[in-house]
């Protein structure tokens, strides 16, 4: 039931990470910690305001390659792995991508069947600044997310916190 939704949150995590910050390892340009919560109402599965956590980390390599590590209240400990400006990726029930908006601003695009879910982030210094959209396709009336289980129909997800930090 709410494993649906969860799954949404889930790739909204998985957008979020794989815009990279700031960092020094060897091979690695740049590294950021994320968190954030929201709540999730759904009429199928029936939920209404379920929270939602989600936090971890993510790195961007010297070979364009972004690595997303998450753990989620809902779905527990999941890895993303993304090659950055590569064409959009299968993933479930759509696809995912990122792309470089600028020197200091990535995007990161979940795509479902009604709508996308796209995750901005610029780090300049030490500061970050993320920003998330959730936007219905043309001519869609709700959200959809694909999880394992089938099908969610849900409201416009509520982001309630979102943080990013260079690390």
């Amino acid at each position: 039931m709410a494993t649906y939704t969860a799954r949404a949150l889930a790739a909204l995590a998985f957008l979020i990470m794989t815009l990279p910050v700031s960092g020094n390892a060897a091979g690695t340009m740049v590294r950021a910690r994320f968190s954030f919560d929201a709540l999730a109402t759904c009429t199928q599965p029936a939920v209404q305001n379920y929270p939602v956590h989600a936090g971890g980390s993510g790195t961007l390599s010297t070979d364009r390659t972004a690595t997303l590590d998450m753990s989620s209240n809902i779905q527990g400990k999941e890895t993303y792995t993304a090659k950055l400006g590569g064409r959009p990726t299968e993933a479930l029930g759509g696809s995912a991508s990122l792309r470089v908006v600028s020197r200091h601003t990535l995007r990161a695009v979940r795509e479902y069947p009604n709508n996308l879910i796209i995750a901005t982030m610029t780090v300049i210094g030490n500061s970050c600044r993320l920003s998330i959209e959730n936007r219905l396709k043309p001519g869609k009336r709700e959200y959809t997310f694909l999880g394992n289980g089938g099908v969610a129909h849900c409201s416009k997800p509520r982001l309630t916190h979102a943080e990013c930090t260079p690390y």
